[in-house]
């Protein structure tokens, strides 16, 4: 998997080991609380997004940009192919406190199980007219 280069040296290849998801580095834990820094580097946008149950978002890919998403509350089926051409479908649930990668030119897709919270950090701007002119929206029967 290669790192994105716009993230911090926080991040390094054993985070993204477990492709879609990423391990969370430097928590740090004491009789406060604790702190978990999802996201360091150069970025682009940090969106906080609400999902209803059964709600689907992306069905897309993105040229360019990257993302990170973070589970804040409940929990999503996050589908992703690696590129267009890619015949194999592939699934995975994210949890609260979990975290998924999706790479540039990676066809993607979140189905809520849930009413959900998750944040959405990534490379470029997510001004309207930025994020549209990199995206293609998929036909809804691209992932099964």
């Amino acid at each position: 998997m290669i790192i994105p280069k716009t993230l911090s040296s926080i991040f390094n290849q054993e985070h993204f080991a477990p492709y879609p998801k990423v391990l969370i580095p430097q928590n740090f834990v004491d009789k406060r609380g604790s702190i978990k820094n999802i996201a360091d580097g150069k970025l682009g946008d940090v969106a906080v997004i609400t999902s209803k149950a059964n709600s689907v978002r992306a069905n897309h890919v993105h040229d360019h940009d990257w993302h990170l998403s973070y589970m804040v509350s409940g929990s999503m089926k996050y589908f992703w192919k690696s590129d267009m051409q890619d015949n194999l479908e592939n699934s995975v649930i994210v949890n609260a406190g979990e975290m998924v990668y999706t790479p540039s030119k990676a066809p993607h897709k979140m189905v809520f199980l849930e009413d959900s919270v998750f944040i959405a950090i990534s490379e470029l701007s997510r001004v309207q007219e930025n994020y549209e002119a990199d995206t293609k929206r998929l036909p809804d029967n691209f992932f099964v």
